[in-house]
């Protein structure tokens, strides 16, 4: 068995010199490491309660020109450019993430517009491998006036600023050398009026591409994106922050207007952008008198935190209309706790942070390690708000980060956020952003959706399962199909655990296993026998994820949806301008700044080369002191889900590139080499 391998410094006092190697040498293959294995009793109840797993939790957020590699479920095209998308320009403003600059897509024949748009590209790409796409429909009342390069701040307009963009010295960043914003900027500088009739001609023309969303066309629509920051992202033509009022106003426009024209549109809303904005209002964090989740605007609604409100405000219209607005709760989560989301630190300190964290979703136990400084128990407390103010919505989680995709930490943490989406019953949830091709992040995605490389998936229905040390190695379980039962092992620890595996009903044969760790990429691993009285083990090494499939053998076949398109890969008129290369999903850009500015709590401008504060208050600031009453989950009532299946066309997922280990058995046989020719006469 080959040594543990742990990137933490030992500290304890040891021999020097070259006997002292020896004696290293000699010890470390002498020593059966099982002995000094930590033993964690795991049991299995594939018998017990289901709850069935949405494939649409297993989606990711595209960007621009990003490759969508594999066959995610669901992809969502959102994030602050796409608040003021022009669908029929094909033009976005890049708000306070790029100097409020008007920047076409690239388009091989613009007067073809809207065919062949960056939008219908990306569609084309996902809709024809049977999966799902989730549009933002842009609700803030602006959109680019034509395809020309414009900003919202000219230096030669408004004065001097302290940026300008690089190349674009007139396109300022809104801010004066002074520090103070510049106001009453033209919003007609970029940007033109419309209203939800301009929503509902574009999805006119998707209907007329694709299919009506009923009829297996574009069927998912969320509502803007984090408008709770449009003072901010988008100031330049929406300086004011948002209010209760102002957010349902445009949620009863739109999403009715959507209804209207096709009701089995799904909608997703209100799409804010984390904890401060579950509670209250822009206008409240804003006010002297507020702060975050609390303050006037909150007080004017008889203090009701602003998810409950608007839950309550859904169920109101649909008992008068007899329409429901919307289909999912919506809300972005970014963990609060330092260098945690959007980060590549891997750091011992900050890599334990980031792996205890996830149980900021699940457990009421935990608090959360940052300034909300409270138990977080992010799923059961939305499924609670939902249940008590509007029963059979969906919950959706469109936007999270556990960390940049090449960090270990960072892809342990994604592998187990996706098990506590599915054993939690969230419906629907979209990484930011896609996993880049070959890297950790990826695996831990392809854990569930190819975990083989021939297709084999993880799709089911979760039922319970134990550990004994639910800290260190938690533990998932997934019945599919045909008799087959997947466990999802978590060793979050530094050392290697041996897992004693239980189920309450008979398992015989052989287990096949799959996983990664710290340093190895993901991949097959030995397979075990189950023995005699029903049980089998697992030696999971440190910092690993260690998937175990029981059952028949039989590989599971990619699900697709049943109401899904079938035959779009044709569709397109090359002689419109309907269908560019396959690879052309956008523009040449410079490198953009982070594209999560839209966290900044500050005004968010940013240049290419500055990495934002991911956009949580300072440590003295805002610290919630009326943190509001979080309501208990009652017993869940499943709400209308989407379809179960996964659906599409399955990508090879090669071996990817090996990180070195921290050392290997070559390494001890030079070693040994060494000290022979030293030791030896």
């Amino acid at each position: 068995m080959r040594p543990s391998a742990r990137s933490m410094t030992v500290k304890t006092r040891r021999p020097t010199g070259g006997l002292a190697l020896l004696v290293l040498l000699c010890c470390t293959l002498a020593a059966p490491m099982t002995n000094a294995q930590t033993v964690v009793a795991v049991q299995l109840f594939p018998d017990g309660e289901r709850r069935p797993i949405s494939p649409w939790i297993y989606g990711v957020n595209h960007y621009d020109d990003q490759a969508v590699a594999h066959d995610y479920p669901l992809v969502r095209w959102g994030g602050n450019h796409t608040t003021r998308y022009s669908w029929d320009y094909d033009v976005s403003n890049r708000a306070n993430d790029w100097y409020f600059i008007n920047i076409p897509y690239d388009h091989p024949n613009p007067s073809t517009l809207p065919s062949g748009s960056t939008v219908e590209r990306l569609a084309d790409q996902v809709l024809c491998d049977g999966n799902e796409i989730l549009l933002t429909v842009p609700t803030i009342g602006w959109t680019p006036r034509d395809r020309n390069r414009r900003w919202g701040f000219s230096v030669a307009k408004y004065g001097l600023q302290q940026q300008t963009a690089p190349g674009d010295p007139d396109a300022g960043n809104g801010v004066r050398r002074d520090g103070s914003f510049i106001t009453g900027n033209d919003p007609n500088d970029t940007s033109r009026a419309v209203d939800s009739s301009y929503t509902v001609s574009w999805l006119e023309h998707l209907a007329g591409r694709y299919g009506m969303p009923s009829a297996g066309g574009v069927r998912l629509y969320a509502l803007d994106n984090e408008p709770m920051h449009w003072h901010q992202t988008h100031r330049d033509v929406h300086p004011q922050p948002v209010t209760y009022d102002e957010i349902w106003s445009r949620t009863v426009e739109y999403a009715s207007a959507i209804k209207a024209f096709d009701p089995g549109a799904k909608i997703l809303g209100p799409v804010v952008w984390g904890w401060c904005a579950y509670w209250g209002s822009a206008a409240d964090q804003a006010s002297p008198d507020g702060g975050c989740g609390w303050g006037p605007d909150r007080l004017a609604h008889d203090d009701i935190p602003f998810l409950l409100w608007y839950l309550q405000q859904v169920c109101a219209y649909e008992a008068q209309h007899g329409v429901r607005l919307i289909d999912y709760l919506d809300v972005h989560y970014y963990p609060a706790a330092w260098n945690v989301a959007l980060s590549s630190d891997e750091s011992t300190d900050t890599a334990d942070r980031r792996l205890r964290s996830v149980r900021s979703l699940h457990d009421p136990d935990y608090v959360d390690e940052s300034w909300i400084d409270q138990s977080i128990n992010l799923i059961p407390m939305l499924r609670g708000i939902v249940s008590e103010n509007c029963p059979g919505l969906g919950v959706a989680i469109t936007e999270y980060n556990w960390g940049n995709d090449e960090g270990a930490s960072s892809a342990l943490a994604q592998a187990e956020v996706l098990a506590v989406f599915g054993r939690e019953g969230v419906d629907l949830a979209t990484r930011w952003m896609v996993p880049k091709p070959n890297t950790p992040v990826e695996d831990a995605f392809l854990l569930y959706l190819d975990y083989d490389g021939m297709g084999s998936q993880l799709f089911g229905d979760s039922v319970p399962a134990t550990s004994e040390d639910v800290l260190n190695v938690p533990v998932y379980a997934i019945a599919g199909d045909h008799g087959r039962l997947y466990t999802l092992l978590f060793n979050k620890s530094w050392d290697a655990v041996t897992a004693v595996v239980t189920s309450s009903t008979p398992l015989t044969g052989q287990v096949e296993v799959h996983g990664f760790d710290a340093w190895t990429r993901l991949g097959p691993r030995p397979s075990v026998e189950v023995e005699s009285d029903g049980t089998f083990t697992l030696d999971l090494p440190a910092r690993s994820v260690t998937l175990a499939v029981a059952g028949d053998g039989t590989v599971v076949p990619p699900l697709d949806y049943s109401d899904g398109p079938s035959d779009l890969c044709g569709f397109g008129d090359a002689d419109a301008g309907g269908q560019p290369d396959e690879g052309d999903l956008g523009p040449d850009l410079v490198e953009e700044v982070d594209l999560q500015a839209d966290r900044d709590g500050g005004d968010g401008d940013q240049t290419a080369e500055e990495d934002p504060d991911p956009g949580w208050p300072d440590a003295e600031e805002d610290r919630d002191p009326t943190s509001p009453d979080l309501p208990e989950a009652p017993e869940r009532s499943e709400p209308d889900r989407p379809s179960d299946d996964g659906g599409g066309c399955s990508a090879a997922h090669g071996a990817g590139h090996q990180p070195p280990r921290p050392f290997s058995w070559g390494l001890w046989l030079l070693v040994g080499a060494a000290l022979r020719r030293r030791l030896l006469p």
